[in-house]
């Protein structure tokens, strides 16, 4: 018997749009796009939702790799990085419905700038969860195997009784290999499906509206 659902955020809940952090960024240094893409540490920033590295030291990397003298202010690169979330998608009023029967976690790849100056005062469906796990707290990104034997032991959910719903295959095959059913999320009309697939029956129009 399903009792838990544990949501990704990013592209599942909110709409994410990194052209418009580096469209930002690129206005505020003059610096072609192409540049400031090459620039972007991307694995410092794995390291920062890991909570291995401070805001600080994510900023002056991304600085740092950008051609010299630079310009870019640490206060223009953290509006930069605000534009990164946009609008929460169709599948809140989803998470909404199910809140009603089932446990609801989020567990997501993330770092404390978007958790927790954007998060909790933006977007409403943290008013249907049971909580959060977040690589930044856990010291462990997605599709790393102990993230999700994490979640389980924060949320007391058991693996067998859960589903992770996520936009990149490679993170659900990972979670599938710790017991919990996986829905690979590429829209909301195939999410409603594979929830009633698995036993999960939602009125459609109740639930995307």
């Amino acid at each position: 018997m399903i009792k838990n659902i544990f949501f990704d955020i990013g592209n599942v809940l909110i709409h994410i749009h990194p052209d418009r952090c580096v469209q930002y960024w690129a206005d505020s240094t003059d610096l072609p796009i192409d540049v400031i893409k090459d620039a972007f540490p991307l694995e410092v920033h794995y390291a920062y939702e890991r909570g291995e590295i401070s805001g600080h030291e994510f900023f002056l990397s991304f600085r740092d790799g950008l051609p010299q003298p630079c310009c870019l202010k640490e206060s223009d690169f953290w509006r930069g990085w605000t534009t990164l979330l946009r609008k929460e998608t169709p599948v809140v009023p989803l998470l909404k419905t199910l809140s009603a029967n089932y446990n609801i976690w989020l567990l997501s790849n993330t770092n404390p700038r978007h958790i927790k100056d954007e998060l909790d005062l933006r977007f409403s469906f943290l008013n249907y969860i049971d909580g959060g796990i977040y690589s930044f707290d856990a010291g462990i990104r997605k599709p790393d195997s102990a993230i999700y034997e994490y979640a389980l032991e924060k949320s007391g959910a058991k693996a067998n009784e859960s589903v992770f719903i996520d936009d990149l295959i490679d993170n659900i095959k990972a979670a599938q290999k710790q017991g919990f059913l996986g829905i690979h999320y590429v829209g909301e009309d195939q999410l409603l499906e594979d929830l009633n697939n698995l036993g999960i029956e939602i009125d459609k129009m109740a639930a995307l509206v």
